[in-house]
């Protein structure tokens, strides 16, 4: 009988004693298998440290060493992965040898590990260019969208962000339009409003023709810059185009993430400084309200489902918040969950968990209060980060 935690069970040493998989028909783990960032000899992302595909047999874990990337934070932050692609935004060990500012992402295909820099676009004359390591987004068409960054050599002035998608098959990086031209064509321009720029985190539709993000317009009046106004976009690869989403209120904008089909992006709009959340039908404009909150650190893909996202939580939760339904769980742990994210079909969440020295990877049953943990495997010590390869 496989190994369960009952979140029914009172005292926290009985739960933590119950942590440890000691069952060989332990089999909630078979067939999945995980991305799994590990430390150095110390325990930390830096040199020394490595990507492994993580496979569980009987409940005990096995490592496969894929390349030695680690990214510039948590992979949940530097990172993202669809099927068997990952785009990764490396930490500044990788940079421009003698280039401090010069980072750079990369990609690979976990079938052989090989990976390679990502391109990036000419800096211009007395610039140098850069990979916004919190840029990285892939397709399931197997493109890559990133943020090509250049600033100024000296002074770190006239931050540029090119939004750019990237074809492995091709090998061609396509440059989407510049957004200000759509930013100045908004309402709410002001007399001295003068560009507008991408915030860092936007997501990419299945087929990789779309990306849905926020531009955020500025000026400058007697020589102190301003922020206008922030505003949802659709953009169209094909056709170069970019469309406004949600409603016209919607000025100042914060993205929270999309949902796993790609069909609702939500965000936070303050209304008078007021914030209401909503989420916005990606094809048709038709915006909703929900009333739920909570979570932080929800903005990889990983941590959503077709109707919400998942979240750690203090005091040993993980909360699932339904925005459709605007309706949410929260699933008490034996101890504090880490990177809690959903399995492929949406219907349960894999989570890490610490106890003492030990680490444990962790999934729920289902996504009700009432669910049952089930401990997959002891985890190595220096384990720090995983998706689930879906």
């Amino acid at each position: 009988m496989r190994n369960l935690i009952y979140l029914t069970i009172l005292t926290t040493a009985l739960l933590i004693a119950g942590c440890d998989p000691i069952d060989d028909e332990n089999t909630s783990g078979k067939d999945v298998k995980f991305l799994v960032l590990q430390g150095n000899s110390t325990g930390k992302a830096a040199s020394g440290a490595s990507l492994s595909i993580l496979t569980i047999k009987k409940g005990e874990p096995e490592y496969e060493k894929v390349n030695d990337l680690y990214p510039a934070e948590s992979m949940h932050k530097s990172a993202d992965i669809s099927k068997s692609r990952v785009a990764i935004g490396l930490h500044t060990d990788f940079n421009v040898t003698g280039k401090v500012r010069q980072t750079k992402g990369a990609w690979f295909d976990l079938e052989s590990g090989d990976w390679e820099e990502l391109p990036l676009l000419p800096a211009g004359n007395g610039r140098y260019n850069y990979f916004d390591v919190a840029s990285a987004k892939v397709s399931e068409s197997g493109h890559i969208f990133y943020l090509s960054s250049s600033n100024d050599q000296d002074y770190f002035d006239d931050y540029r962000a090119s939004l750019v998608r990237y074809d492995p098959k091709t090998d061609k990086l396509l440059q989407a339009s510049n957004p200000s031209s759509f930013a100045l064509s908004q309402p709410e321009k002001g007399w001295d409003t003068e560009a507008a720029q991408y915030k860092s985190q936007f997501y990419p539709s299945k087929d990789g023709r779309y990306v849905y993000g926020v531009v955020d317009a500025f000026g400058v009046n007697g020589g102190m810059l301003h922020w206008d106004y922030k505003i949802l976009f659709k953009y169209d690869f094909e056709t170069d185009t970019y469309t406004r989403l949600g409603e016209k209120e919607d000025k100042d904008i914060v993205i929270l993430g999309i949902t796993s089909d790609k069909t609702y992006v939500a965000y936070t709009s303050s209304i008078s400084n007021v914030y209401k959340r909503k989420y916005v039908n990606t094809s048709t404009n038709a915006v909703n309200d929900f009333s739920i909150s909570g979570g932080q650190g929800i903005a990889n893909p990983s941590k959503w489902n077709s109707s919400g996202y998942c979240a750690d939580a203090t005091d040993n939760t993980i909360g699932i918040y339904n925005i459709l339904e605007d309706v949410n769980v929260y699933i008490k742990t034996p101890s504090r969950p880490y990177y809690s994210q959903f399995a492929a079909d949406g219907k349960s969440v894999y989570f890490l968990m610490e106890s003492g020295a030990k680490k444990f990877l962790c999934k729920t049953s289902d996504l009700t209060a009432k669910t049952t943990i089930d401990t997959l495997c002891t985890l190595s010590s220096n384990t720090i980060d995983f998706f689930i390869i879906k």
